[in-house]
């Protein structure tokens, strides 16, 4: 089967460096997750991503399990409930995204490369798997291959916002965290408030070492529920980024023990004491590995 004309174009095989080795730190870095369903508007894309799925009890059951066995850690089980859903469900690329986000978190590229060439060949703008897809570009060292996919979705005027928030990721892996932020406000104009956006904004804005911005921008996304979580984790990181420690450390201890504390407190002045390009390596790649892309059949919940 042909594949679509956007994904058919040369990918620049450049890589970008591996992202660095994280820091040998036992601290609990909670970052957001920086694409979701949970931070999307419920009802946004269903009738494009979820509407067949909607119609099909059988996968719909087995992608219910697969979520659950996924949200207990068994990655394995999860991804054959998975294949099952996509052998039920031929039409929905709702069951290969989700197996394609389950095969990046196992580790499995290769797989899960050829689950998005398959889902995106029927499905070429769905934005579940551009998302994930890019994703797993960009964990592997790809953000310029993640460009090269998405850009032309966006020249073609059928993105949605997840396609813009994964093109501000790669492009502040890049380090060129002013398109970086285009594009998240891009994905913004389309999704107003959307968390994830907004939150990925600010952790831009941290890496141009606008500090003062970035925390403002997680400050205005603030409800005071539980949803806030980690978004006081990504507040502290910032704090610490900036040199306001003390600031950092009053916000952790509301929500981590005391050794927890003291660990992310060094590692937030190890991150200061790296190079630019260093640090953005090793905070991207903890935000890549946080991602955990859910797929419920609604666009109610996620990482």
């Amino acid at each position: 089967m042909r594949m679509p004309d956007h994904l058919n174009k040369p990918e620049s095989r450049r890589r970008a460096s591996r992202f660095g080795a994280l820091l040998g730190c036992t601290a609990i870095l909670l970052l957001a997750a920086c694409v979701s369903g949970q931070n999307v508007n419920p009802g946004e894309q269903v009738s494009d991503d979820q509407a067949v799925m909607q119609q099909n009890e059988k996968a719909t059951k087995l992608m219910q399990l697969g979520n659950r066995l996924r949200a207990k850690g068994d990655l394995i089980a999860a991804a054959e409930y998975y294949r099952e859903a996509m052998r039920a469900d031929r039409d929905s690329p709702l069951p290969p995204a989700a197996l394609g986000d389950t095969l990046r978190h196992l580790g499995k590229y290769r797989e899960a490369e050829e689950v998005y060439h398959q889902v995106l060949s029927n499905h070429p703008y769905s934005g579940l798997a551009l998302q994930g897809y890019g994703i797993l570009l960009i964990e592997q060292g790809q953000p310029d291959g993640a460009i090269t996919l998405l850009t032309p979705v966006v020249d073609e005027d059928v993105a949605d916002h997840r396609v813009f928030n994964v093109l501000g990721i790669a492009y502040d892996a890049l380090g060129d965290h002013t398109e970086a932020q285009n594009q998240y406000l891009a994905g913004l104009g389309m999704a107003p408030g959307n968390r994830s956006l907004s939150n990925n904004m600010a952790l831009s804005l941290a890496l141009q070492e606008r500090y003062e911005a970035g925390i403002a921008q997680i400050e205005s996304l603030m409800t005071g529920t539980e949803a806030d979580k980690p978004l006081l984790h990504n507040l502290a990181l910032i704090y610490g980024l900036a040199g306001k420690i003390g600031d950092a450390g009053k916000i952790l201890r509301e929500l981590l023990p005391e050794p927890d504390v003291v660990n992310n407190l060094a590692y937030y002045q190890n991150l200061r004491s790296m190079e630019p390009d260093r640090r953005r390596a090793a905070i991207l790649d903890v935000v890549l590995k946080s991602i955990y892309l859910t797929f419920n059949g609604t666009e109610e919940s996620g990482a």
